[in-house]
């Protein structure tokens, strides 16, 4: 007699797929209980560029990212990358009303952008009401190359800073010079940026380097935000509870529910991000600290 087909929970195909790539979880995700999550970072809008493909896979997207407990999503199409047209303001707004009367406003979408260094970041930031702001305020996603960062990038830090926006540096450990030198990434959130980590990455579907500095990321205290960086329904999709138990893992239950909840539902509403932690660049680097002389007498 067959066994009768059992549909697994997310928190139960979270399990399974850690396992599989060879990891345990500590945390389940389900044991946090997470109801009120912000997603700073997502392609939700449908045929604006390599997201969502229809009006459908977007009204997908949003139903799966309430059932996982996020309860904003930001609606970030990629903006000047060389590859996409950069929508103008009114369509990022038009979509975002099409796809919430679609989806029945069973998540709240506000605007944003992914937007990829170049020279229209400095034409546009300095306005208040750019396209470039993050729900209109001073934060602005910022997107570097993955194989490489700009020439003097402390110094496009310093520009921006000065246009009157905060950067938040979209996945920085996916990027391939900072997993050679994840120090250049301390020295630009101390500067005044923020990171923002992929759930992807902390799941493992990034690949083994970009977990490892992930890792690191979180373990030092240089982690802000945690993000789906969602495209479709069927994969890279818009869930942060498995990522952000992983997350807790590694830096605790508070800091990790921080990234997901407290610090994105700042950022929206354009206030101070409240959770940041002290940097540990020993941990960052995947130095162990050195015991005092009074430490090992002990």
């Amino acid at each position: 007699m067959p066994f009768p087909m059992v549909a697994l929970t997310e928190s139960s195909k979270i399990s399974l797929m850690a396992a599989n790539r060879g990891f345990s979880m500590a945390v389940s995700p389900g044991s946090l209980n997470l109801t009120r999550m912000v997603d700073i970072h997502c392609h939700v809008l449908p045929e604006t560029d390599d997201g969502a493909i229809s009006l459908e896979e977007s009204v997908a997207m949003c139903r799966a990212a309430a059932d996982d407990g996020i309860k904003t999503i930001v609606a970030t199409p990629h903006m000047f990358n060389g590859v996409h047209d950069t929508p103008d303001k009114e369509t990022i707004n038009q979509k975002i009303a099409v796809v919430t009367k679609a989806c029945e406003a069973c998540v709240n979408i506000v605007p944003g952008g992914e937007v990829r260094y170049s020279h229209e970041v400095f034409q546009e930031a300095g306005d208040p009401g750019a396209r470039v702001r993050l729900n209109g305020g001073s934060y602005m996603l910022l997107e570097f190359p993955y194989h490489s960062l700009p020439p003097n990038v402390e110094m496009t830090i310093f520009q921006i800073l000065n246009l009157g926006v905060t950067p938040v540096i979209a996945h920085p450990e996916r990027n391939r010079r900072l997993q050679e030198k994840p120090a250049i990434l301390a020295d630009l959130i101390e500067r005044g940026a923020f990171a923002q980590l992929d759930a992807g990455s902390l799941t493992g579907s990034f690949g083994r380097e970009a977990r490892r500095l992930a890792k690191r990321i979180v373990k030092a205290g240089l982690a802000h935000f945690i993000a789906t960086d969602a495209h479709h329904q069927d994969r890279r999709r818009p869930v942060l509870s498995s990522a952000t138990a992983i997350a807790a893992d590694w830096g605790g239950e508070e800091y990790s529910r921080a990234m997901v909840e407290a610090n994105p539902e700042a950022l929206i509403n354009d206030r101070a991000i409240p959770f940041q932690p002290d940097a540990d660049v020993d941990a960052l680097l995947g130095r162990k600290k050195a015991k005092s002389w009074f430490a090992f007498w002990r």
